[in-house]
């Protein structure tokens, strides 16, 4: 029988792949840690939803900052 030779990617797609997953990651931990700080704050302030969103908001926007940072030199080196 003859044994079949499987598929491996090159390091450097792995690399890529590895370092996007990552910012992906960020942008969930970011979210939440927004999240969490705004319910945080409510509870000390007595404020119900307003720290709550501007948490929110903020850790989305910190994730999705460093995501498209990443994306852009992403596509830079592909150029």
């Amino acid at each position: 029988m003859k044994k079949i030779k499987a598929y491996r990617p090159p390091r450097k797609l792995l690399a890529r792949i590895t370092r996007i997953s990552a910012y992906s990651f960020i942008l969930v931990i970011m979210t939440f840690l927004g999240l969490y700080l705004g319910l945080y704050l409510d509870r000390l302030t007595n404020m119900a939803p307003n720290f709550t969103f501007l948490g929110l908001i903020i850790g989305i926007a910190i994730g999705f900052k460093g995501f498209i940072q990443e994306a852009i030199t992403e596509r830079r080196g592909q150029q």
